[in-house]
């Protein structure tokens, strides 16, 4: 039960009649002066000490381990700070799995077949521990929990329903709940040299430029809950509520990073946020992903002919960020550290720097489709047609997709097959639909503080660590995305 005024993870500060009403200063070089501030505090040890070299005998907790992004930051750790001690990953148990046998699922993919083959000890490294963010004192032993307080040197706190769809109560209890309990474990670590928080670009996204700072809450705490006790699920009630936000992640998120601002207490503390997460670029395995998430979903669809008109302009940029730069800015950042007591963000994101659009995008991967020829049993794929008019879309959608999809359906009758296009074609129209305010807004996410940060970097650091999107050439890497959905998510291995 969800109550207003007894909910306990928020004893410690949380719990107040309003959120802040105004951002705190990030830090003391939010500005450019002060960035080259930053720069001259921090540059010898720059230059002494690379990022490897920072996790050289350090032991490193994560949370999400077993998710897209989570893996990924795991195999880069491994593979690119060979001297790391320890990764703890808190791991949830489900019915019938241990969890055991759940971080062996976990590294049981393509992704660490290169460390099983050059360096299978390493995998050694890994250490499950036994935890739930969305169960009080995060059902953590009290062995482990002293383990955490005398060995961690570094949280990586990436753990998150993302789901758009999950009901509004359990985004709370999970996304936002589950991030007080982590931090409160966090800042009983005695050796703890930074926390870090995975968010979203599009936590701010009612905003049409989202700078690196923190900005005031879409809507206070206790008006949070009222609501959720008032209206649970209902969905017309919560789309009024959430303030231009596009969806209940979003708008929890957003609460997380005010509750990470306020609360971090003497923690050193920075935020990543990631735009759209797609397949890995240059890490040990371009094109890894194992995720229906956003543009692999979409793109996936464009290829199959189920998705042939979508929301939006020619012009809106798609905001992709390949998954593994999204771990290596994380890791960089860390190994950087945070010198000020406030708490520094860095969104990681292509655009302003290097920006493609959702309708190039779905374009290139076509292109790139149609020259392996067109995926077995789907319908003639057709370049996308955008539009920003719902009446258009209604009216393309029928004559586009429905109807080929309803014809389809029809044939497999004919020759005695169950029909399974209208069924698709339900789900990619869901698909486009919850995509609707991504695919049709051009924000402008700015990353001055993420480029200062890679500025840093050793040319050495840079190969090792790749996170600068103005590298990206987006037609090749649309090749690379291609062929990793076919990979990894249809298993066509070409």
């Amino acid at each position: 039960m969800f109550k207003l005024v007894k909910c306990a993870v928020f004893n410690q500060g949380l719990r107040k009649e309003k959120f802040i009403s105004e951002t705190k200063s990030v830090c003391a070089f939010s500005t450019k002066n002060n960035i080259h501030s930053y720069e001259q505090v921090n540059a010898s040890k720059y230059r002494t000490q690379s990022v490897a070299e920072y996790y050289a005998g350090k032991k490193v907790f994560i949370t999400g381990g077993t998710g897209f992004l989570g893996k990924v930051l795991i195999e880069r750790l491994l593979s690119s700070c060979t001297q790391i001690d320890s990764i703890y990953v808190l791991i949830r148990e489900k019915e019938g799995q241990t969890i055991e046998a759940r971080l062996k699922q976990l590294l049981d993919v393509p992704l660490f077949d290169k460390l099983k083959q050059g360096k299978p000890e390493s995998l050694n490294k890994v250490i499950p521990i036994r935890g739930d963010i969305a169960k009080d004192n995060l059902a953590i032993t009290q062995e482990d929990q002293n383990t955490f307080i005398d060995d961690v040197s570094v949280v990586f706190h990436s753990a998150a329903t993302v789901k758009f769809t999950e009901p509004f109560k359990s985004m709370i209890r999970v996304n936002l709940e589950g991030t007080s309990k982590i931090m409160d474990l966090s800042k009983r670590m005695k050796n703890l040299d930074t926390f870090v928080y995975i968010s979203t670009a599009y936590s701010n996204s009612n905003k049409p430029v989202i700078d690196e700072v923190i900005y005031p809450p879409p809507k206070p705490l206790d008006e949070v809950y009222k609501f959720i006790e008032k209206h649970g699920n209902n969905q017309e009630e919560i789309d009024k509520f959430l303030v231009g936000l596009p969806n209940t992640y979003t708008f929890s998120k957003a609460l997380c990073e005010t509750l990470v601002q306020q609360d971090h207490g003497h923690m050193k503390t920075i935020i990543v946020r990631p735009s759209i997460v797609t397949p890995a670029l240059q890490s040990s395995l371009p094109g890894w992903c194992d995720s229906w998430v956003a543009s692999t979903a979409m793109f996936s669809d464009v290829a199959r002919g189920l998705t042939r008109v979508i929301y939006g302009q020619r012009d809106v940029a798609c905001n992709m960020i390949p998954v593994d730069y999204v771990c290596n800015l994380a890791i960089v950042a860390a190994a950087r550290g945070n010198p000020c007591d406030e708490v520094i963000v860095y969104n990681s994101c292509s655009n302003t720097n290097n920006c493609i659009s959702w309708k190039q995008g779905a374009d290139l991967y076509l292109e790139e489709s149609l020259r392996h020829g067109r995926v077995p049993g789907a319908l003639k794929p057709r370049k996308v047609a955008v539009s920003s008019s719902p009446f258009v879309v209604s009216c393309l959608t029928f004559t586009r997709q429905t109807v080929p999809a309803f014809f389809a359906d029809l044939w497999l009758r004919v020759k005695g097959e169950k029909p399974r296009y209208m069924k698709m074609q339900k789900r990619a129209v869901l698909l486009r639909d919850l995509l609707r305010g991504f695919t049709s807004t051009n924000w402008v996410i700015k990353s001055d503080k993420a480029q200062h940060l890679m500025a840093t970097m050793s040319e050495e650091d840079r190969v090792l660590f790749p996170c600068n999107p103005k590298s990206i050439n987006w037609k090749e890497y649309m090749k690379t995305f291609y062929s990793g959905v076919q990979k990894f998510m249809l298993n066509k291995y070409q």
